[in-house]
């Protein structure tokens, strides 16, 4: 038997109006009457119907996050962020894995849309054109996050270009001057466009000649780092590569250690994202650490805000975590 409001006000003595106060933290009740109904509430198992009070409000609070069935190592870090604010500020979050698959995603979306939302977030998803269009006729708030989707939807991420400054700035103080980038060759992907094309840019900045060759592999998977090494061979043509992704990176790292190449010695390599695997491999990866966190913590303030427009694009900064992948050529 579901127990509400007036179950427990019976119990306590109260009305269901001093009670229901109380719960939601309204009103002005003595310390021990309030601690009083709260431990009543506990013990009858009794939780607030959200849906019941988001109808009756007419504004729901429970925002949807679409997270790709494939598994990205730093999605946990960015809901970890946005549930932390997400408690803070009373919204409640509903979490459902999508595919690539075009009827699958539709499907998902469909479903999530069936439930009163206030905003659908999708954390580093490329969605079909047909799918974008079921979310935009949705009279709900859209917010993209660790993807910028060109002014069609607002989004929260790193700077995606200005960080391949960041990373080939680095690598050329340290002497690099041949230097390759796996894991973002994808033409259809944003954000591997926007790396592909800042790593263009920072080479021909410090007059390094861009070699199309050594840009190579469209899926962030531990596969594509060890063909890296494979396809390149031995001596590989280069003395630094940067990994689009951790789980590439060490792919990397365990494909050149199958070939006998040194890291850092013969190969430097420098990661995007800077997750906790980095910790794991040995040597422990220099990354390019995108601050997850915060986009998560991000996304929900502005989503409280409710202050969106497409075009909206809001950054997180990244940091260079040293590790022990790069080395300094003479």
């Amino acid at each position: 038997m579901t127990i509400t409001i007036k179950d427990i006000a019976n119990r306590a003595g109260l009305s269901a109006a001093s009670v229901s106060r109380i719960l939601t933290n309204r009103g002005r009740f003595s310390e021990k009457t309030a601690q009083h109904v709260r431990q009543l509430a506990d013990e009858m198992g009794y939780y607030k119907n959200q849906s019941a009070a988001d109808l009756s409000q007419k504004e729901s609070r429970v925002i949807g996050v679409l997270v790709p069935i494939t598994h990205t190592n730093f999605a946990d870090e960015i809901i970890k962020g946005m549930q932390g604010k997400a408690t803070e500020l009373g919204y409640e979050l509903l979490i459902a894995f999508i595919a690539s698959d075009n009827q699958q995603q539709l499907k998902t979306i469909k479903s999530l849309l069936s439930r009163q939302l206030l905003a659908v977030v999708m954390l580093a998803i490329e969605i079909k054109d047909n799918t974008f269009k079921v979310l935009e006729n949705a009279d709900i708030l859209l917010l993209s996050v660790s993807n910028q989707l060109n002014n069609v939807m607002p989004s929260i991420s790193s700077d995606n270009y200005s960080m391949m400054f960041t990373i080939v700035d680095y690598l050329y103080q340290k002497g690099h001057r041949q230097i390759a980038l796996i894991g973002a060759s994808d033409q259809h992907s944003t954000v591997a466009n926007l790396r592909r094309q800042g790593f263009i840019d920072a080479l021909l900045k410090h007059k390094i000649n861009y070699n199309p060759d050594f840009i190579y592999g469209d899926e962030n998977a531990y596969q594509t780092g060890l063909n890296a090494i494979q396809k390149f061979g031995k001596p590989l043509p280069f003395t630094a590569v940067i990994g689009s992704a951790d789980i590439i990176s060490i792919g990397l790292l365990n494909g050149a250690k199958d070939a006998g190449i040194k890291v850092p010695d013969d190969l430097s390599i420098i990661t995007i994202d800077g997750t906790e695997l980095t910790e794991l491999t040995r040597p422990i990866l220099t990354a390019a650490q995108q601050n997850f966190a915060k986009m998560g913590e991000l996304a929900i303030t502005t989503l409280a805000g409710q202050k969106l427009s497409p075009d909206t694009v809001v950054f997180t900064n990244i940091t260079l975590k040293q590790g022990g992948t790069v080395a300094q050529l003479d």
